[in-house]
């Protein structure tokens, strides 16, 4: 017994050391600025009735151990007597835990970030765990003792509720900020990796893919942390479990361990199976989110066309169905196994009292009740471990699809991820040079715009002219660094630019323009008179209110909407403007005043602006007409 002890002092006061040397980490990092208060000073308050509830629990239970111990003294007895190794282990299983709550009082309370305490979340689960586990045993010690001491243990069995409990919350609050800081920090990753992609890459992308990775399976991940809480704690429990088993009879042990190996070797076994299925079914998801984009930009031809919209609602439906039906074939290989496992665990029960006494004779009715008790108690969480398994192979999926897009986009790069600081010009003299892009070759022949040379300099008017096809998009998207360019060159007043750095000085509205309802990259309270007033030019003013640098609505009429995207352009203030068919969609006199007094004044103030066009009774307003025929200049 001494040697036992001498063993108890050296761990605790091993983990009291630790426990130290953390809150005092800890306090160096909130000093130094590395943790940052995250809750008020009341809220922390709050919790100190809580913390003086437990502890003072948590200390009476260890001076009751004296009265548990012995049935003819009292506690106070017992610890009058007590040597003074057995005083040093009760005063440090007492400070133990005061310092670890400290610890993870100041670390929940002052977050540093992206932090991973996978330690600390370690120990609050074998904590949650153990006060689970004891639960049972002290109900079992208590049915088979009764009498006083049954009286003794209740204390011991409030102390595993609150072990239990307080584990699982402190536990369950870690994670979930953990996990979601996770899935908030992946996101932001992916944004911005795509943010700084390729644009023709992007453009090449398949449909749903970026909705599918950033939605579902972010939220995948972030669903299935949060069960690892009850995993860990139920794995605890489960090995207590096995241990208080072992110690009443050996043999009953490992049979109940042999059962349990076979049934979690056939559930992993028919789960890793269905993982495939799972694959398939994440791989609909995103024919699933390209439907939803095409039903919402789609609308209205499938309305004003009844036989499109039924023929589309069968192309989403027979989609639907393959997801519906790979997913029930996954689960209901799931759902046979934990049958199985069911019917073995009851199958261990029956042959625990019925053929135990038979083959161990020597086994009480006591121990026949003890085991099938806790082993009852361990069926659930058993059950609940394994039918876990299948959200874990989806976990696991989607976290491998998110790593596999976040690398593929990594390969999409097309700038720096710092913004290009675009140097303030006076004059700009943007200029094509043998400029090339051709398409990927899907066929035979592929489309091909240039060679191009032309030059575009500040207070020029320049319309590009040209038939359907003849290549006036792909040369805008050369101009304004959408597409780098296969051969030649694009150069700003004499230096040669990055593609994706052009549109730094370029502010473009295209003919499928997208218009955000806020401001962004604005500074909108230094413009927000000049803005009003271009509301005005616009005629939008009784149509549109801008406050903070939100637009009150973005519901208007195709016009109204390229109107409020010139609004945007001029905030904007760049050196270079180009208009992709502005004037397509406004009526004859705003037309009109849109080639003959916007466009001049423009013009007037230095911009270099380029406009595609087709409306050729305004011609003679350009300085320079660019026509293309077949990708080339006429």
């Amino acid at each position: 017994m001494p040697n036992a002890l001498w063993i108890w002092i050296g761990a605790l006061g091993l983990c009291v050391l630790l426990s130290a040397a953390g809150i005092a980490v800890a306090l160096v990092d909130i000093r130094t600025g590395k943790r940052q208060l995250l809750h008020s000073g009341r809220r922390i308050l709050s919790y100190l009735p809580f913390a003086a509830g437990f502890y003072g629990w948590l200390g009476y239970c260890v001076y009751g151990i004296g009265w548990l111990l012995t049935s003819d003294r009292s506690a106070a007895g017992f610890w009058k007597d007590a040597s003074a190794p057995e005083i040093v282990v009760a005063a440090s299983a007492c400070a133990l835990p005061v310092l670890f709550g400290v610890y993870l009082a100041l670390t929940f309370h002052y977050p540093k970030r992206r932090e991973r305490p996978y330690a600390a979340m370690l120990l609050l689960s074998i904590v949650s765990g153990v006060g689970n586990a004891s639960m049972i045993f002290v109900i079992n010690a208590a049915i088979a003792e009764g009498g006083e001491v049954r009286v003794r243990l209740f204390p011991f069995f409030v102390l595993g509720m609150l072990l239990f409990v307080c584990g699982q919350k402190l536990l369950r609050s870690r994670l979930i900020r953990m996990t979601n800081g996770m899935v908030y920090d992946k996101r932001m990753e992916i944004l911005g990796t795509v943010l700084n992609a390729s644009y023709e890459k992007m453009e090449a992308m398949e449909r749903g893919k970026i909705e599918t990775c950033l939605n579902n399976d972010t939220e995948t991940v972030s669903a299935f942390a949060n069960k690892l809480v009850s995993i860990g704690t139920w794995t605890v429990t489960i090995i207590a479990g096995f241990v208080y088993l072992a110690l009443i009879n050996g043999a009953g042990f490992l049979l109940s361990l042999g059962v349990v190996v076979i049934a979690s070797g056939s559930f992993y076994a028919i789960a890793r199976s269905a993982n495939k299925l799972w694959e398939q079914a994440r791989d609909i998801q995103n024919v699933f989110f390209k439907f939803i984009h095409d039903l919402i930009h789609g609308f209205k031809e499938l309305y004003l066309h009844r036989d499109k919209a039924r023929d589309f609602r069968e192309d989403m439906g027979d989609s639907c169905a393959s997801y519906r039906d790979k997913r029930m074939k996954a689960e209901a290989k799931i759902a046979n196994v934990i049958v199985i496992g069911d019917l073995l665990f009851a199958a261990v029960i029956g042959a625990v009292v019925f053929a135990f006494p038979a083959l161990f004779p020597g086994m009480g009715d006591g121990e026949l009740r003890s085991f099938v008790f806790v082993f009852l108690y361990m069926a659930g969480p058993l059950t609940a471990i394994l039918s876990s398994l299948p959200e874990l192979f989806q976990a696991r999926i989607s976290w491998n699809r998110i790593k596999r897009f976040s690398e593929e986009l990594s390969g999409l790069r097309g700038r720096e991820t710092e913004p290009f600081a675009a140097e303030p010009v006076d004059e700009v003299s943007l200029r094509l040079d043998e400029a090339v892009y051709a398409y990927p070759r899907n066929e035979e022949t592929a489309f091909a715009v240039g060679p191009i040379d032309c030059e575009f300099r500040s207070g020029e008017l320049v319309f590009i002219v040209g038939g359907n096809g003849s290549g006036k998009s792909t040369l805008a998207k050369l101009i304004t660094g959408l597409y780098e360019p296969k051969g030649g060159s694009v150069t700003l007043n004499g230096e040669r630019l990055h593609a994706g750095d052009i549109g730094s000085y370029v502010s473009t509205i295209f003919s499928d323009a997208y218009l955000f309802d806020r401001l962004y990259g604005i500074d909108f309270a230094a413009k927000e008179k000049e803005a009003q007033r271009y509301l005005l030019l616009l005629g939008l003013q009784d149509k549109v209110s801008i406050r903070d640098g939100r637009f009150s609505t973005t519901r208007l009429s195709s016009g109204q909407r390229k109107r409020l995207a010139l609004l945007v352009s001029y905030l904007d203030d760049k050196p270079i403007c180009l208009f992709d068919e502005w004037a397509a969609d406004q009526d004859p006199e705003y037309r009109d005043f849109f080639y003959t007094v916007l466009l001049s004044d423009l013009r007037s103030r230095g911009k270099c602006v380029i406009v595609i066009t087709h409306d050729d009774r305004y011609f003679g307003l350009a300085d320079k007409l660019i026509k293309l025929e077949m990708g080339k200049i006429a």
